[in-house]
């Protein structure tokens, strides 16, 4: 990048990079993301110069450039959470886990019954054996009366989340990690 630039992209471009790196270093002030290279700009830019040991000049000069780049990246990847997997179905809204189906999915489910059995009293744990069974729809029904759901004893996407919610707000609270 130029040491002075009027391209607003380019500007845009290295706020977004510098504002990325500030979420996580106090040391650099978070500038705006307007592509206007102001006195709010240059501060920021100056912080990430005296922090990785550049010249500070308050110009993005092409090692600056590169660096702040390079920093940028790695912070994206150091701080990306890790990725949701996508247990239930994503075909259409229609499509419901039902007595008889097999699979991964299932398992889950059964999974995360059984872990919900410890905190609702009458409802029974059910085995993991990813074969949606007459226990598991007995679960889900069970599950769904006592959370204002249709009691039909399928898995349709609003009583997969509800159950996922739930499983999530008592057990994944902290990241396992």
């Amino acid at each position: 990048m130029p040491q002075h630039t009027n391209e607003p992209l380019a500007i845009e471009n290295l706020q977004r990079y510098l504002r990325q790196l500030s979420y996580h270093n106090p040391s650099i002030k978070a500038p705006p993301i307007d592509g206007i290279f102001e006195s709010d700009t240059r501060t920021s830019l100056r912080d990430f110069q005296t922090l990785r040991g550049l010249p500070v000049t308050g110009k993005a000069d092409r090692r600056t450039w590169d660096e702040l780049y390079t920093s940028y990246r790695a912070s994206l990847t150091e701080h990306t959470p890790p990725r949701t997997v996508a247990f239930f179905p994503f075909v259409r809204q229609t499509v419901e886990l039902v007595p008889g189906n097999i699979g991964f999915a299932v398992s889950v489910l059964q999974h995360m019954l059984r872990e919900l059995s410890a905190n609702y009293n009458g409802l029974e744990p059910t085995d993991v054996t990813g074969t949606y069974d007459e226990s598991t729809a007995q679960a889900v029904r069970y599950f769904q009366k006592h959370n204002s759901l249709p009691e039909s004893g399928n898995t349709n996407a609003s009583t997969w989340n509800a159950i996922t919610d739930q499983y999530n707000i008592l057990f994944a609270t902290e990241p396992f990690l």
